[in-house]
């Protein structure tokens, strides 16, 4: 038969209650002080890590004051926010580790508050306030696990329906000149344009589906084949075709760069990097001026690509080097090309970086390596 707490235990859970209750936005404070320095999660805004905390903490308070048990009212003063805040941190890129981490300075944050409060805490009370956050954590962990395996499901059905959209346009495009290419009544002049639409579209296949591949793989699965070439020979795969574009929108193109600067990189892959990030700031400049500029920074050369676009968002920003993320974007595109620049530099050991603010454009820049003597 279970007779609940003592009387002289229930005062002393009040008291603790008590301090949490009227030292809430303390504990809030400190917390967040203490997540941003331990935790890799500086960008985010205190809303985005605070979120359901204060609810929490309201919540912890009021299991302090009942009569059932430390696990029971743990996971009671959770339950309802639980799933609120896992989803949160699923979204915002958060592992197990971060969430559990969470909780850790959350307790030490509590202890050091009561402490300060000149609440004496034996070892059963400092015990059950434990067990109050470790009922915390166990539900915090499971909704963040259904939670993080729904999205992951949810994101590999998009993008087998974005693929499968992507790879039947030039499909369609491609068998449809085919068959008119078969006409007897098509001239040699149609022939030749009809030609080029099936190759167009065939390489636009093959393109789409070495970049699928491509992201699929880690950067330790990529072989890459290091030749030492100049900057010059480089970028004369991706400059033509970029002015052409940027011609074609009234958007300046303007490059600074030795072209007789060596690196040693796979051609083909850095090209390809190169392209991506070319091409990603043309798409999104409508009017103004990309700069391609490149700087020698000793053991490797730092290509720097600034557009005057409307720039990205913040939430945008975080995810802009995953697969098939496009943001809130419309124009058209795979949401491929900032993922296959991210895997084909780090490949050789390079890295890829991005800044930027709405309105005000953005800033890219990635690193190649130089011969080493």
């Amino acid at each position: 038969m279970n007779l609940g707490p003592s009387k002289n235990e229930q005062d002393h859970r009040e008291r603790l209650a008590n301090v949490i209750a009227r030292r809430a936005k303390d504990i809030e404070e400190r917390w967040l002080e203490k997540v941003r320095a331990d935790l890799p999660v500086r960008k985010l805004s205190p809303s985005e890590l605070r979120d359901s905390m204060p609810e929490y903490l309201v919540r912890l308070a009021e299991s302090l004051r009942q009569s059932d048990s430390a696990e029971e009212g743990g996971s009671a003063s959770w339950a309802n926010v639980a799933r609120e805040h896992a989803e949160t941190r699923v979204r915002l890129g958060f592992d197990i580790d971060q969430l559990v981490r969470e909780f850790v300075l959350l307790r030490r944050v509590l202890f050091d508050i009561i402490e300060e409060e000149g609440v004496a805490v034996d070892f059963r009370q400092g015990a059950r306030l434990a067990d109050l956050i470790e009922g915390a954590i166990e539900a915090a962990v499971q909704s963040y696990v259904k939670s993080r395996d729904c999205e992951l499901r949810k994101r590999e059905a998009e993008h087998v329906a974005f693929i499968t959209h992507e790879l039947r346009n030039p499909l369609t495009t491609a068998i449809l000149g085919a068959n008119q290419l078969r006409r007897p009544s098509t001239s040699r002049v149609e022939q030749g344009q009809l030609l080029d639409i099936i190759d167009r579209n065939l390489r636009r296949l093959s393109d789409l589906i070495e970049g699928v591949l491509l992201v699929e793989k880690s950067v330790h699965e990529i072989k890459p084949e290091l030749t030492v070439t100049s900057l010059g020979q480089l970028l004369a795969a991706t400059l033509p075709a970029a002015k052409l574009a940027a011609e074609a929108k009234n958007v300046r193109l303007e490059t600074r760069f030795d072209p007789d600067l060596v690196v040693q990189v796979d051609p083909k892959l850095s090209t390809s990097a190169i392209d991506n990030v070319v091409q990603n700031a043309l798409k999104y400049t409508d009017r103004g001026e990309i700069r391609l500029v490149v700087e020698d920074h000793g053991n490797e050369v730092v290509l720097h690509v600034y557009d005057s676009g409307s720039g990205i968002d913040e939430e945008d920003m975080r995810r802009l080097f995953e697969p098939f993320h496009r943001g809130a974007s419309t124009k058209p595109g795979s949401g491929l090309g900032l993922a296959i620049a991210r895997r084909a530099v780090e490949a050789q050991g390079g890295t890829i970086h991005g800044e930027s603010k709405k309105d005000e454009g953005s800033h890219f820049w990635l690193s190649l390596p130089k011969p080493r003597h």
